[in-house]
């Protein structure tokens, strides 16, 4: 079977088996695997050493380490006292509920890495919030679902992890990369949230307090909210300070979760509604979903070197297209394609292998590679026609699918110039990476 022959069979069966049987990823990655060895007469019996291969990692452990850290703070009511902590240290601006949203949405991915936890957990506690404040139920969808995702950019970040044991580049340095697409999300939402909602609110009244009580409002709350921010304190200050491994690092802040989520449950019975036992069955599938994706797309990523398919694709790229600049504007659209309907973790496991090798011979680093495609993927959240992060913000809301996308508008340009400036500016990528790395 020609190269050719054997991408299409995969591209095929992969789509048919994961869409019209609604087979999970990893499994429909792992059958289209395996029609790919058959059918071009290879052995198929290596496909449980490849599986084994693909979960047989120490740095592999750092994962579901930050999952159950994150799933412990999600179930904790931890949420309440990062909004409390950022509404004192916002204060009473134009528009104040929206920025309170997109920066607790930052603070909360912090903790958990995941955009639909973050999505469920601010979401449910900040949509009552903006609508009390007159914002519209669309832009109140629209603008969770715009957020939710920047968890992913800020480190930790399982993507982040699965893109660098793929890529073979430092976590550290992927985790860093995303930090300054991050921070064009917030800026842009900040200033569309002041145009769409902040300048048609009314004046806050002046409250005579002396800047020695506003320190001490924020002292107070800063206080409380010290069990949240001690969480991003042990991740960064090991890693960063060179006192233990990433996976290290998130061995001991699922230590710290633990210890936190059975005071929090010894003392505050009412307030948290799960039981230790059931945030280990939670993390413990999301894992599960992870460990099975990386085991089957090592079979996948084996059978398209096995074939000849990798070396067809990078062929076929650099004899087609000879300039750089057309090749990262390829990259974008599909990986901005990508993320409308496939899984950031999917997604990161097939093309990686595929389509890195290619970009280094236009001299592109992996950290640049992995953070285009982290951005477009992100992107992807908002953008319909399937949009999970629609789907779900829309339902928090009450808002319909129609008012949310067009809401949401604003708020994919955003991520254009997100995705822009990330490419055009590898520079300013690196500047993050070199500050903390």
């Amino acid at each position: 079977m020609s190269p050719l022959a054997a991408l299409l069979l995969f591209i095929i069966s992969f789509m048919v088996v994961a869409m019209l049987f609604k087979m999970p990823v990893s499994y429909a990655l792992g059958l289209s695997s395996l029609l790919v060895l058959a059918f071009s007469g290879k052995s198929v019996v290596t496909v449980a050493q490849y599986s084994f291969s693909g979960i047989d990692s120490f740095a592999l452990l750092a994962i579901p380490f930050y999952i159950f850290a994150g799933c412990l703070m999600e179930y904790s009511g931890i949420s309440r006292m990062l909004i409390n902590w950022i509404k004192s240290l916002v204060g009473r601006v134009r528009g104040a509920t929206g920025i309170i949203t997109t920066c607790a949405c930052m603070a909360f991915g912090v903790l958990t890495g995941s955009a639909m936890a973050t999505i469920s957990a601010i979401g449910k506690i900040m949509a009552p919030e903006m609508e009390k404040d007159n914002y519209p139920r669309g832009y109140i969808s629209a603008l969770l679902a715009a957020t939710c995702f920047l968890g992913i950019l800020i480190p930790p970040s399982v993507p982040g992890i699965m893109f660098a044991l793929v890529s073979g580049a430092k976590i550290s340095e992927v985790w860093m990369a995303t930090i300054g697409p991050a921070f064009i999300f917030a800026v842009g939402y900040f200033v569309i949230n002041y145009f769409r909602v902040g300048r048609l609110e009314k004046k806050p009244e002046k409250i005579s307090a002396s800047l020695g009580q506003h320190a001490s409002e924020i002292g107070r709350n800063t206080l409380k909210a010290f069990p949240a921010l001690l969480m991003p304190i042990i991740i960064y200050g090991c890693i960063y300070g060179g006192i233990c491994t990433v996976t290290e690092a998130g061995a001991l802040s699922a230590v710290y979760g633990i210890l936190y989520f059975v005071i929090v449950k010894a003392t505050k019975k009412f307030d948290v509604k799960i039981s230790l036992w059931q945030c280990c069955a939670v993390a413990g599938a999301s894992t599960a979903t992870i460990g099975l994706l990386n085991a089957f797309s090592t079979v996948a990523g084996k059978a398209m070197t096995l074939t000849g398919i990798s070396n067809f694709l990078s062929n076929a790229i650099t004899s087609n297209i000879s300039s750089k600049v057309l090749f990262l504007i390829m990259l974008n659209v599909l990986f901005l394609f990508m993320g409308t309907f496939m899984d950031i973790n999917a997604t990161v496991l097939i093309m990686t292998p595929l389509l890195l090798p290619v970009a280094q011979t236009y001299g592109i680093t992996a950290i640049h590679f992995g953070t285009i495609m982290l951005v477009n993927m992100c992107v992807g959240f908002l953008t319909p026609p399937f949009a999970v992060g629609i789907f779900v913000s829309s339902k928090i809301a009450n808002a319909s699918f129609g008012e949310t996308v067009k809401e949401a508008i604003p708020f994919m340009f955003v991520g254009l110039i997100a995705i822009i400036v990330t490419t055009a500016f590898p520079g300013y990528v690196n500047f993050f990476v070199n500050l903390f790395t």
